[in-house]
């Protein structure tokens, strides 16, 4: 072969190389946007538990120990929010100001699962609140909003699982194919749902 097929050759395989490069590239890039759409899903699902949370506080259906007990939780559930899901940093956003630290996001949504687990679990051996018509639309929406976060949870974390994985890939890290974007952070809490 003469050193024209040779320079062809090269050349093609150049453009090959950086073809595959660029494809790695752009679904790493891909995979993090997949994770920010999964974690604004997250937040919203997290929000709509707790509203539906102090829906059912403020519905009458409870004493009134239960009631303030649980609207407390929400509204802390609630007044977390603005701290983000997860401070990674992958928002690309840089931290100027960083969370409280007394806010743990996590230990606060675990905090009212356990609340309305143990409300509700209480209640369903003594008198359900199925049965009390107050009760009834909000239990209808804490149920589905419940069921919502669990999914939008899980599929996050398996979004973030994907994204690391990629990333673990020996090309990716070595070559920096991510570019600059941190390392996506899995949001882990208790969302077990009661057993009633």
């Amino acid at each position: 072969m003469s050193w024209e097929g040779w320079t062809l050759v090269v050349v093609l395989l150049i453009l090959v190389l950086g073809w595959v490069l660029w494809l790695l590239a752009s679904r790493v890039d891909r995979l993090h946007r997949k994770v920010l759409r999964s974690r604004a899903t997250l937040e919203l699902q997290l929000a709509q538990r707790a509203a539906a949370a102090h829906e059912l506080a403020m519905s009458g259906a409870l004493d009134p120990v239960e009631s303030v007990l649980l609207a407390d939780v929400a509204q802390r559930a609630t007044a977390g929010a603005p701290g983000g899901v997860v401070h990674d940093g992958l928002e690309g956003v840089p931290d100027i100001e960083e969370p409280p630290s007394d806010i743990d996001r996590s230990l606060v949504e675990s905090e009212l699962s356990r609340t309305l687990r143990a409300i509700l679990e209480t209640h369903a051996e003594s008198e359900p609140l199925t049965d009390n018509p107050l009760a009834e639309e909000p239990l209808r929406r804490l149920d589905a909003s419940w069921y919502r976060l669990e999914l939008a949870r899980r599929f996050h974390n398996a979004h973030v699982a994907e994204a690391r994985r990629m990333r673990a890939n020996p090309v990716v890290r070595v070559l920096h194919l991510a570019g600059r974007a941190t390392m996506p952070e899995p949001f882990d809490m208790d969302d077990a749902r009661p057993r009633t």
